[in-house]
């Protein structure tokens, strides 16, 4: 048997050699178009050529050209023409496809089992994990080249599908698994999608479907919810992009009642999927009725993850998992069953100690607050091992009532410090994280620190990390990230009781490079900081709350009494 990767490419010579060596034990043959439109050309083809040489592939390289109309272009014009064109070249049994920001993960048996294909099988989907998005979609990766020569070609300019005939047979695989892993995400994608999708549109729903997902994916909510609508007036719009399109809409219009009905529509186009039962949640979370958000969540609950025809492409898998629980646990909080709420917390947990303990520390701020949740969540590689906690003042009335849906403490001091030093004493993870609403972390930032400091115990050994806040290049430490062990020494507190906000992080700061247990990994890692003092947002009533110059005065004074062997650097501004 013999297997054929085909892979378009930009100028990816960033990427190319780690896809192509995570790809070597399951192809025998690259098959590799370069398609940049009008582009000056990369290493890329030649790095590909040679890497093949040096491993024993046979390598068959090629250009695309884009068609009439888009020769100027500086990137491709049809993804589903440079990816057929890739494939022609094939001349393995099997064609298998990646992109080259793509990594193969769980591929030790991939090979033994395409042997064991039943001949009537033309193609094999795959699991896709795209990294971020807490998305896993099952996508077309092996394909039979008699199929592909039998006219099962790719067809979409942007978002192609290799889509078979009425009566071909496929099978769906949990593994192996392609892993979307870019160095860095290129917002330019978005404007060459919508020059692609502009000038190849015809009038068909699916086209103005991808119109809308790429507006929405931009941040062009009006284009998006126009777009959306007009996907939706087509009677043959594809299920699941009616059911992607009427979720998406229910986020982006602002009137409550219309965004209720299309969740309520797309809950009657497949109401054995999750994600329309979670819309429904978040909306009535705006409303506080907590009463209706547990039924809602019993429901969901009751719904395992569909499987062949009654799964979306669309599907989420986080619903199917941490993202179901962690909804259903709030909306029984919400409604006053505490008890219920903690079991489903520790389903959330798989039923494991967390290893990481977020205290929030938020005022005013409840929905940038709870946004901050969902992304810190959402970017970590394994949410079950995260554990967060809102920290609220008891004056604060809106932010109690949000914290009511979470793992939250109330405060009866007007302090940031204490609030997270509250967090801090009820969080049970071996690695606490100070958080508040403007940290902005790494995709898989969990797994970055864990690995700082693997097989040491965190529960004995004093540790704290120094990550870089995007700006600063001098020691202080505006996130205190520390092992259990140095929350203990410190007296069961993240920062000293006595600083209200202002020079609490000095002293954290000096303290623990004087002790000597910082692993200092701010050439690794970043975790942005987007303060108004860098000018990356508003000087808010928050900000001016933590910032006032008697509790600047005061902490000034309280770290020169508590720290006289502290160098000047600590107390300059």
């Amino acid at each position: 048997m013999r297997v054929s990767l085909c892979v378009i490419c930009g100028n990816e010579a960033e990427h190319i050699i780690a896809m192509l060596s995570s790809f070597a034990r399951v192809f025998d043959e690259l098959c590799i178009v370069r398609a940049i439109g009008a582009k000056e050309a990369d290493a890329t083809l030649d790095m590909a050529a040679a890497w093949c040489r040096e491993n024993g592939k046979d390598f068959r390289g090629a250009e695309y050209r884009n068609g009439y109309g888009a020769e100027k272009w500086d990137h491709v014009d049809s993804f589903a023409r440079a990816r057929n064109a890739a494939f022609a070249k094939a001349t393995g049994d099997w064609i298998v496809w990646s992109d080259c920001d793509d990594l193969l993960d769980e591929a030790e048996d991939f090979r033994d089992h395409l042997r064991t294909v039943a001949p009537e099988v033309l193609m094999v989907r795959c699991p896709y994990d795209v990294r971020g998005t807490n998305k896993k979609l099952h996508r077309e990766r092996a394909i039979r080249r008699s199929a592909f020569e039998a006219g099962r070609v790719w067809h979409h300019d942007v978002h192609e599908n290799l889509l078979l005939l009425p009566g071909d047979k496929h099978e769906d695989w949990p593994r192996p698994v392609w892993v979307h892993a870019p160095k860095s995400v290129k917002k330019e994608n978005r404007r060459r999608n919508l020059r692609i999708l502009g000038q190849s549109v015809k009038e068909t729903p699916t086209q103005y479907f991808y119109i809308h997902q790429e507006h929405l994916c931009a941040g062009n909510r009006q284009a998006a919810e126009q777009f959306g609508k007009i996907a939706l007036s087509f009677p043959n719009l594809e299920q699941s992009f009616r059911y992607e399109a009427l979720l998406n809409l229910a986020k982006l219009c602002g009137d409550s009642r219309e965004a209720m009905s299309y969740a309520l529509q797309a809950h009657a186009v497949f109401p054995w999927c999750r994600e329309a039962y979670a819309a429904i949640i978040l909306l009535l979370f705006e409303k506080n009725d907590g009463a209706r958000a547990r039924w809602w969540a019993e429901e969901m609950l009751r719904h395992k993850e569909p499987i062949g025809a009654d799964k979306p492409w669309t599907s989420e898998a986080k619903y199917y998992g941490w993202a179901g629980y962690d909804l259903a646990a709030r909306a029984f909080r919400l409604a006053g069953l505490d008890a219920r709420a903690d079991v489903l917390q520790q389903q959330f947990h798989l039923g494991k100690h967390p290893r990481i303990s977020l205290v929030h520390a938020t005022r005013g701020r409840t929905s940038k607050a709870v946004a901050c949740r969902e992304a810190w969540l959402g970017l970590a590689q394994d949410p079950t091992r995260i554990e967060h906690i809102f920290s609220v003042d008891a004056d604060d009335k809106e932010s109690v009532t949000m914290g009511k849906q979470f793992l939250s403490v109330v405060s009866d001091k007007r302090s940031c410090v204490a609030a997270w030093n509250l967090a801090a004493k009820k969080a049970r993870g071996d690695l606490i994280v100070q958080l508040s609403d403007d940290w902005v972390p790494p995709i898989g930032w969990d797994a970055k620190l864990l690995s700082l400091v693997e097989d040491r115990d965190l529960q004995k050994e004093p540790i704290v990390i120094a990550v870089h806040d995007g700006h600063r290049t001098g020691p202080l430490l505006c996130m205190a990230i520390l092992s259990r062990a140095r929350f203990e020494q410190q007296g069961g507190e993240l920062f000293h009781e006595g600083y209200e906000s202002v020079f609490s992080d000095n002293e954290f700061s000096h303290r623990a490079w004087r002790d000597g247990i910082v692993i200092d990994a701010r050439h690794l890692y970043r975790f942005e900081h987007q303060h108004p003092a860098f000018k990356k947002g508003n000087w808010d009533a928050t900000y001016q709350h933590n910032n006032t110059k008697e509790r600047y005065d005061a902490g000034l004074e309280l770290f020169k009494q508590r720290n006289p062997d502290a160098d000047s650097k600590w107390t300059t501004p």
